[in-house]
């Protein structure tokens, strides 16, 4: 399964890419199985894990998704019309994946650039990533009035992992309710009015923040 699943993960990363003008690395190529995850960080509690190593002159990146999150991007094939992308029973493992990508993505592009990005920013970003992927994923099949039942089933059908405590539950909730809130003001300022160009200009802007800028942007939005 993991020699097929550069391929499969290939598709996530070049639709961020289009969306936000972006590139990064072929994420195919540092995917790490769980041996070597477990060697990185002693333990695994999530399913899915963006792995960073500080080196001179730059870091190193790992992305570890467990068996289950590849077999569910294998079986998405985003490419055919009746695509599984966002099939009842796999949307949560395939929000795990775009998650994922969006971290490897975020953080290679941010690197390259020689910016520095927050836990929280990153978080963030990939919370509104998996929104945008999958939205604009149904507009391309004359769907994006399902856009409210996906925002529902992102952002309100939420259960956060039982080790999640203190700052670091704080900061998964603090993603989802600006990222929620975000894609609704999204949602009725461009994808209900059929304004794809509009959506796009917005999320890259909004992309290109970064820090305290992208969190006060966002809360804006949302209380608008």
């Amino acid at each position: 399964m993991r020699a097929a699943a550069p391929a499969a993960l290939a598709w996530f990363q070049e639709e961020l890419e289009e969306i936000y003008g972006v590139a990064a690395p072929p994420v195919g190529d540092y995917l790490v199985d769980r041996d070597a995850a477990l060697a990185a960080v002693g333990r695994l509690d999530a399913p899915e894990l963006l792995l960073v190593r500080e080196e001179e002159g730059g870091a190193a990146l790992g992305l570890f998704l467990d068996e289950p999150l590849l077999a569910a991007a294998l079986r998405a094939r985003p490419h055919l019309r009746r695509s599984r992308l966002t099939a009842r029973r796999q949307l949560g493992q395939l929000a795990c994946v775009a998650e994922g990508v969006s971290h490897f993505v975020y953080l290679s592009s941010r690197a390259l650039a020689g910016r520095q990005v927050s836990l929280l920013e990153l978080e963030v970003q990939a919370e509104v990533d998996k929104f945008a992927l999958l939205v604009l994923h149904l507009w391309r099949r004359g769907r994006r009035r399902a856009s409210r039942a996906l925002r529902h089933r992102l952002y309100e059908r939420v259960r956060y992992r039982p080790h999640l405590d203190g700052p670091e539950l704080e900061r998964y909730r603090t993603a989802n309710r600006l990222a929620a809130g975000y894609a609704g003001w999204l949602e009725a300022r461009f994808v209900r009015r059929g304004d794809a160009e509009g959506l796009l200009r917005e999320l890259r802007a909004s992309y290109r923040l970064s820090g305290p800028a992208k969190l006060r942007h966002l809360a804006a939005r949302a209380a608008g």
